[in-house]
């Protein structure tokens, strides 16, 4: 009887050693969930968007995995767009951003609007943007980079 408990628990072990517990802060809102198709296993990075002296992404250089998600979103009442910088871009990110229709943002119009981007089946790279508005551009870069402890 002993001998088969602890064959469960080892087997439990096992099954949950695969599981990576998801940070809270990455998980998908409830609107996300809903229009998208998240599920709360998905990671959701956030970028915030303002208006100082010039355009300001705050951060403005930030790591992703492939499989991930990333929001822009506007913390103030101003305008702002986000355009991805394709001819600082390999062919391959480039050809990535131009299939999936990700290459600008819609103009972000009101605090809280957001642009949302799937890196699902994206090639590992740099993704540079610009950002522009009511003042002087600014700019950025996502990072697309493989998990931790994977070449």
């Amino acid at each position: 009887m002993r001998r088969r408990r602890n064959g469960a628990v080892f087997l439990l072990v096992l099954a949950g050693a695969g599981c990576e517990a998801i940070d809270p802060a990455l998980r998908p809102d409830d609107q996300l969930i809903s229009e998208l198709g998240l599920t709360e296993r998905d990671r959701v990075y956030t970028v915030s968007l303002a208006t100082d002296v010039g355009e300001r992404a705050e951060p403005d250089s930030i790591v992703v995995q492939p499989g991930d998600y990333l929001q822009f979103v506007s913390s103030d009442w101003l305008i702002h767009e986000v355009h991805f910088d394709s001819a600082m871009m390999d062919d391959q990110t480039r050809s990535f951003m131009v299939a999936t229709e990700q290459m600008n943002s819609p103009p972000l119009l009101q605090q809280g609007a957001r642009f949302v981007l799937s890196f699902v089946d994206a090639p590992l790279g740099t993704y540079p943007f610009r950002l522009q508005g009511n003042r002087a551009d600014g700019r950025g870069v996502i990072v697309v980079a493989s998990p931790p402890g994977v070449p």
